[in-house]
């Protein structure tokens, strides 16, 4: 099925975008395979401030927000100045305007002002998706999905912050015009085992032409 999907022509910058331990990254490195794309992976754990934003918000939230907005506009100006001859789409697990989300969510009023400064002039140079896919899950399954992948600065997430984050995804999403936007109810699949799964929704993503889509896979519980 793999060799016979391909993205359509306008599609050259595909994000796919979820809550913490939705499995952007895995589904990423899935398609990168399939479809011979480049890849563009968010730099998790290379910040240092995050660690210390999950054990205490409001001391480190400020440091954590901008050194992940300024390495996200760092990965994406190299993408833009160094285009692959040899890759015809660019796979992301993350899109530039979703930043916003989490500096709504976790910083001060004066600390936002300053953010929405840096942000905007950063922002009016980074491409547009030409295509976003939001894998939308329910708190539950993202917890249970953190928790079994074991990442040690990730033991004290507190359950009520991931709540608070997929709400803030979820309206974000429910509310994005700007691209084509296909949301996938994630919670019974698993892609990463289940070939059929991948298949199913990797024929939704190259399907979609404009507006957004919301899907419900077919495949059964895990």
């Amino acid at each position: 099925m793999s060799q016979e999907l391909k993205f359509p022509p306008h599609v050259n910058y595909l994000c796919i975008e979820g809550v913490i331990g939705a499995g952007k990254t895995s589904l990423c490195n899935l398609l990168r395979d399939r479809f011979s794309a480049r890849l563009v992976l968010e730099e998790v754990d290379e910040n240092p401030f995050l660690p210390k934003f999950y054990t205490d918000r409001n001391s480190y939230a400020f440091q954590t927000q901008l050194w992940f907005l300024l390495s996200r506009y760092k990965q994406i100006s190299v993408m833009v100045a160094q285009q692959d001859l040899f890759h015809s789409v660019t796979i992301s697990d993350y899109m530039f305007a979703k930043d916003r989300i989490f500096a709504s969510m976790n910083l001060r009023d004066e600390e936002l002002s300053l953010y929405n400064n840096i942000a905007r002039l950063l922002e009016a140079s980074a491409p547009r998706p030409d295509l976003v896919v939001y894998l939308q899950e329910s708190t539950d399954t993202l917890i249970k999905r953190i928790e079994k992948r074991g990442r040690e600065f990730e033991a004290n997430i507190d359950p009520r912050y991931i709540e608070e984050l997929n709400e803030s995804y979820n309206y974000f999403f429910s509310h994005y015009t700007a691209s084509p936007l296909l949301i996938i109810n994630a919670d019974d699949i698993d892609f990463v085992y289940n070939n059929a799964h991948l298949d199913e929704i990797t024929g939704q993503i190259v399907s979609v032409k404009s507006g957004t889509t919301y899907y419900n896979p077919m495949g059964g519980s895990r």
